[in-house]
């Protein structure tokens, strides 16, 4: 295997783990990585994407209370403008399918639900981003995400290993 299309093979292989670990290892497999490989580079490259959308998630949440709430929203329901045209002053919420989703993934599952569901059906910065939001104050949570993503690897990584097996 020629070393540049390894080395992008494998920034291919940590992006896309750190973002939808779902099909990490099976680009892994198809670059041409061994299991072992695949093994190590899909749970650096997930328990990375964590840690950076956790920290990310972090900075965003505080910047929005900081400006947002504190700021730009009570001078946005001084301006008739504003209130016209963006009904800041309705309270009522309004739930979409994807946020009715989320609702009920956080009332049936609470906490577990998100840490088990994020590496695979959420992506890992929108399963972050509610885990933080909504679970923030759990001390060990950022532990919590990266052992989801390592045993889903785990897992994963032996799936399209075996299919690959048994495609040959």
């Amino acid at each position: 295997m020629n070393v540049d299309v390894e080395i992008w093979g494998l920034i291919g292989v940590f992006l896309m783990s750190g973002l939808k670990l779902f099909a990490a290892p099976f680009l892994s497999m198809q670059v041409g990585f061994s299991y072992s490989q695949t093994l190590v580079f899909t749970a650096v490259g997930g328990v990375t994407g964590v840690w950076f959308f956790y920290h990310l998630s972090h900075i965003i949440i505080a910047i929005y209370h900081r400006y947002y709430t504190n700021r730009l929203r009570p001078f946005l329901q001084t301006k008739a403008f504003f209130k016209d045209r963006f009904l800041l002053h309705s309270t009522k919420r309004i739930f979409s399918k994807g946020s009715r989703r989320i609702a009920i993934i956080r009332s049936k599952y609470g906490l577990l639900g998100i840490i088990v569901l994020t590496p695979i059906f959420l992506s890992i910065p929108i399963g972050t981003f509610l885990a933080i939001t909504y679970y923030s104050k759990h001390q060990h949570l950022l532990a919590y995400l990266a052992a989801s993503v390592v045993c889903w690897t785990f897992i994963l990584t032996t799936i399209g290993q075996l299919i690959e097996i048994a495609g040959r």
